[in-house]
């Protein structure tokens, strides 16, 4: 009996001992990971491509890249890039197929885009929740600096212009008359009270320009005249003189191209121009009615309007005569601003804000992709760790400060590291 009861004890022992532990499963499930194929399109702050000098991809940088390190880490699977010769999210033609072809046919799982939302989309793709929102702006050509040759007409308006030359006109007709007169009634005047008519002339010219003038006159009508003209031109002179140095000293520009979207879609001396089959083309083109369904009947009747890469759409928005306007979402237009700074060393475009309200955009898996719930839930995750981490780490102000305890970067606050 006791022997029994030894082989029992000793076989349980076994079996507990040779049952894999939470270590050992640690270590296969590794092996164990499901493996996705991701492609990316280069968007400004969410996928920043870098290739070598042959084209080939090195690495992904961005948001986007760290959102899915974080997924990957969180629902245990493992990932490659597929690089390709696709820029574009749809295709442009028979042989240049999009990322959108390469998720229907089964070839890529998960593409990295800022990417609108539309039902042709929808039938193709599983569309995740939104986690970037895109201010719809406009990139215009920087007003050019006028030459200020204007400024000598301009501190006087018009009307007053007409009234110095009817005072101009009435002060020597007077003048003339008062010394005809005066030379048909007084026989006894001095020849030096009779003014010459190139004098009057003179002394209006040279009283206008601020120089100063001499009547030697002494008559009392010609005097009390002339005293009359010197008391406007001293009004008039120092009010112009004012007014003229404010306009010498404000540098002026031109008017803007466009004051709304209204002008950039029913004007037809301006053309809009934005990169083709990203999320503000396909938005235009896709639209049936309204002031978005104005932009695609242009960019319908003008393809040229569709560039092929951001830096094509800001040369043309440069190019002259100015009549090109860029669209893009408002991060995008800032980065590409810091780009072509950096580039050029020099600043030729502004934005204009149009009030319009921000687009969602996000993420796409292949159709019925088994990871669609998780994706959603994990980058609502990742939204709201983000709202607490800019609430938490107040150190992201002083870069030369760190927190003892404060997370290296958002991703890993929603991870749980610090520092």
């Amino acid at each position: 009996m006791s022997l029994k009861w030894l082989s029992l004890v000793l076989t349980t022992v076994y079996f507990q001992l040779c049952q894999p532990t939470s270590v050992m499963k640690t270590d296969v499930t590794p092996l164990q990971k499901d493996h996705l194929v991701v492609m990316a399109v280069e968007f400004s702050i969410s996928v920043k491509v870098h290739r070598n000098s042959t084209g080939h991809l090195i690495r992904l940088e961005g948001v986007a890249p760290l959102m899915l390190d974080w997924l990957s880490v969180r629902y245990n699977f493992d990932y490659s890039v597929l690089d390709s010769n696709a820029t574009s999210l749809e295709d442009s033609g028979p042989h240049l197929p999009g990322l959108i072809s390469y998720a229907v046919k089964g070839e890529c799982d998960v593409i990295l885009a800022v990417m609108v939302h539309s039902q042709d989309r929808l039938k193709k793709l599983e569309l995740l929740h939104p986690w970037f929102y895109a201010e719809i702006v406009i990139l215009l050509p920087l007003p050019e600096v006028l030459n200020n040759v204007n400024a000598v007409i301009k501190p006087f308006q018009p009307w007053v212009w007409v009234a110095l030359g009817a005072a101009s006109t009435g002060f020597i007709v007077t003048l003339l008359c008062l010394n005809r007169y005066l030379k048909s009634v007084k026989q006894s005047i001095q020849p030096s009270d009779i003014l010459a008519t190139e004098s009057i002339y003179m002394y209006v010219v040279v009283t206008l320009l601020n120089q100063g003038g001499y009547i030697s006159s002494k008559l009392t009508p010609i005097r009390l005249v002339v005293g009359a003209w010197c008391l406007l031109t001293l009004v008039l002179l120092n009010v112009y003189n004012g007014v003229l140095t404010s306009y010498l000293l404000v540098t002026p520009y031109s008017l803007p191209l466009l004051n709304s979207m209204e002008d950039a879609a029913y004007d037809p001396n301006i053309f809009p121009v934005l990169v083709k089959n990203k999320g503000v083309d396909i938005l235009f083109l896709t639209a049936d009615k309204g002031l978005f369904k104005a932009f695609g009947d242009k960019l319908r009747a003008n393809p040229k309007l569709r560039c092929n890469s951001s830096r094509q759409c800001v040369q043309m928005v440069t190019s002259l005569p100015h009549q090109h306007a860029y669209i893009e979402g408002l991060l995008a237009l800032k980065e590409i601003i810091k780009d072509e700074y950096n580039r050029t060393g020099h600043c030729k475009t502004t934005i204009m804000k149009v009030g319009e309200a921000s687009r969602p955009t996000g993420w796409a898996l292949r159709k019925r992709s088994t990871y669609s719930e998780k994706f959603n839930r994990g980058l609502a995750v990742q939204c709201i760790y983000y709202y607490r981490w800019q609430h938490a780490c107040p150190y992201r102000m002083h870069k030369h400060t760190i927190n003892v305890g404060a997370p290296r970067n958002w991703t890993d606050f929603a991870m749980g590291k610090t520092v």
